[in-house]
C-alpha cells in the first residue's frame, strides 16, 4: 500500500512539474512582444480632429469633425502591441472614421476573438461596422465578421487571409500585403483565394513588406521594404479610404 501510495505521488508531482514548466513556457512566450515604437506611441494624442480615448481595453479615436457613421474595429497581429497601429487608426479618424483598436490578451487574438461585441453594444451611433487586422489579427477580424454577418459589412485583411471559408459571406473585403512580405506570402493569399469573400478586391504594394503596416520596428523573418513604413502606411490608408467611401 505504501508502494502504491509512493507512486501515486510521484506522479502527481511529474504532472505538477509538467504543468509549471507549460506555464513557465506560456509566460515567457507571451511576455516576448513586439513593442509600439515612439512615433506610435506619440500618435495617441487627441487632436482638433479627433478625440482618443486610451483603455485598459480599447484605444478608441473618435473624429472631431466630418463624423461618419462608419465605424472600424482593429485587431492587431499576434504579439504585437496594440498601440503600434495608433498612426493608422489616426488617419481613418481624421478622415471621420470611429475607429477602434482592441488590446488583446496576451497579445493574441485568439484569446478576445469576441472583443468586437464589446465595441458593437458601446456605439450604438455608429450603423455600419468594418472589421481589419493585421497578419494573426486579420484571420480573427474574419472569422468575427463571418460569424456576425447581420452586423459587420466588410473586412480589411492587412497580409492576412480568412481561415473560415467567407466565400458566400454577405460582406464586402480588401485584401492588402507588401510585395516583400517574407510571412504572409502571395502564395498563401493564392492558396486561400476560394475563401475570400466573393466582392473582395485585392491590393499589392510594391516594395511593401509585413511590419510596416504598423509602428513596431524589424520583425524576424520578414524582408526590409523598399519603400519607407511611411509610405507603405500612406497607400495602405488611402485603399481602406477608398473601400471605406464605397461601402
Amino acid at each position: 500500500m505504501t508502494w502504491i501510495n509512493s507512486k501515486k505521488k510521484f506522479g502527481l508531482i511529474i504532472v505538477l512539474v509538467i504543468i509549471l514548466i507549460a506555464v513557465a513556457g506560456f509566460v515567457y512566450y507571451v511576455s516576448d512582444y513586439y513593442h509600439a515604437d515612439s512615433t506610435a506611441l506619440a500618435a495617441i494624442q487627441s487632436t482638433d480632429n479627433y478625440s482618443v480615448n486610451n483603455s485598459s481595453d480599447f484605444i478608441t479615436f473618435t473624429p472631431a469633425k466630418n463624423k461618419t457613421s462608419t465605424g472600424v474595429i482593429f485587431y492587431p497581429g499576434a504579439k504585437v502591441q496594440a498601440e503600434s497601429y495608433s498612426v493608422l487608426a489616426s488617419e481613418l479618424a481624421d478622415n471621420g472614421y470611429t475607429t477602434i483598436i482592441i488590446k488583446m490578451p496576451f497579445n493574441l487574438a485568439f484569446f478576445g476573438s469576441n472583443k468586437a461585441d464589446e465595441v458593437i453594444k458601446n456605439h450604438p451611433e455608429i450603423d455600419t461596422w468594418v472589421m481589419a487586422g493585421h497578419s494573426l489579427g486579420g484571420v480573427f477580424a474574419s472569422d468575427y465578421a463571418v460569424n456576425h454577418q447581420d452586423q459587420i459589412q466588410g473586412v480589411i485583411y492587412l497580409a492576412a487571409y480568412p481561415s473560415k471559408d467567407a466565400a458566400n459571406a454577405t460582406f464586402s473585403a480588401l485584401s492588402i500585403r507588401g510585395s516583400l512580405d517574407n510571412l504572409t506570402l502571395e502564395e498563401d493569399i493564392a492558396a486561400n483565394k476560394n475563401k475570400f469573400p466573393e466582392n473582395t478586391t485585392f491590393i499589392t504594394i510594391s516594395g511593401g513588406n509585413h511590419f510596416n503596416f504598423g509602428y513596431y520596428g524589424f520583425q524576424e523573418g520578414d524582408n526590409n521594404g523598399t519603400i519607407t513604413r511611411e509610405e507603405q502606411l500612406n497607400q495602405t490608408i488611402q485603399y481602406i479610404l477608398v473601400f471605406l467611401n464605397n461601402l
